[in-house]
């Protein structure tokens, strides 16, 4: 079974990697020049590579058979954003910001978010995360609103029409401090799945109380 997940989680982490790839060299031959900065600084573009980073970095520790438990608390803190990658597009962006590409759209905003819920739910190679160590899902969101506000302030680029200086900051506060309480809510979901062991794979034990960094051996 651990080979069977691994190659899936290879797999969508490749699928993904070709999306971003491919929807940015299709900007940047179509546009003449795209700024690697304005296209990366995508919340959605983001999020995807870390979460295929995370989905890897979890597939190599399973095939050898290690629990790494820094990787644990990083998918935990990226499953919660890339579900909000996923509800904020098909209900607030989906109908206004049609992709000249499709597939890569689905990948990115469809089966990436679907996929990385569902491993997170259904397989059981990570421990309950602990609640003290809570507090990191929020630094990446915090630094990224602080980064695109600065930048709609100075040089007038943002990457979503909720977050842009000219509909006002009182709005744009109200989506900030939503994305906040969203991820906080969705974090807090994370978490407590950690906790249900899963369909598959439930043979991992539970962490020794090392912190963020300890490995673990898992069963095969």
């Amino acid at each position: 079974m651990k080979y069977s997940i691994s190659a899936a989680r290879f797999a969508v982490a490749a699928l993904m990697l070709s999306a971003v790839t491919t929807s940015y060299l299709h900007t940047w031959f179509t546009h003449g020049d795209t700024w690697p900065w304005d296209y990366f600084g995508y919340f959605t573009n983001q999020n995807n590579l870390a979460e295929g980073f995370g989905l890897v970095a979890a597939a190599i520790g399973m095939l050898q058979g290690r629990r790494i438990r820094w990787v644990e608390y990083l998918r935990g803190a990226v499953t919660t954003y890339i579900f909000i990658v996923g509800v904020v597009y098909w209900t607030l962006l989906a109908a206004t910001s049609p992709n000249p590409i499709p597939w890569t759209n689905d990948v990115v905003h469809g089966i990436v978010p679907a996929y990385a819920v569902l491993d997170w739910l259904l397989v059981g190679d990570r421990a309950p995360l602990k609640w003290r160590n809570y507090w990191v899902i929020f630094p990446y969101g915090l630094l990224w609103l602080a980064v695109t506000l600065t930048r709609g302030a100075s040089d007038g680029w943002v990457p979503y029409p909720f977050l842009d200086p000219a509909s006002g900051y009182a709005s744009v506060s109200v989506y900030c401090g939503a994305i906040v309480a969203i991820a906080g809510a969705v974090g807090v979901a994370a978490w407590g799945a950690s906790r249900y062991r899963g369909l598959v794979l439930t043979g991992a034990p539970e962490p020794s109380g090392a912190g963020l960094v300890a490995p673990q051996r898992i069963a095969s």
